[in-house]
């Protein structure tokens, strides 16, 4: 049997971040655990990361690799876009 030595990779403030970042580390390859209190999905409740201990490097260059703008994190966890992208994808009235 092995023994997989866990080690932290991150604390995220809710369950829907978490679940979002483990998708990314299975997409990669990388087997995360996560570590929550949260009671329900969408309930505000710190989450762990763990991944195995011969992971978190690569785990690590990953999360460091895709880190997301502020823009991207409000689009993903509302759906709408920031005001600043909505101005610059609505063109200026009397331009073509």
């Amino acid at each position: 049997m092995l023994d997989t030595r866990w080690r932290l990779l991150v604390c995220l403030s809710d369950v829907p971040s978490a679940r979002i970042l483990t998708d990314q580390l299975v997409a990669e390859g990388i087997s995360p655990r996560v570590v929550t209190d949260a009671a329900v999905m969408g309930q505000a409740a710190p989450c762990r990361i763990f991944v195995d201990a011969t992971e978190v490097y690569r785990a690590r260059r990953l999360l460091a690799d895709q880190q997301l703008t502020e823009s991207e994190l409000i689009f993903l966890a509302t759906g709408e876009l920031a005001m600043e992208e909505e101005e610059s994808a609505v063109p200026a009235a009397g331009s073509s």
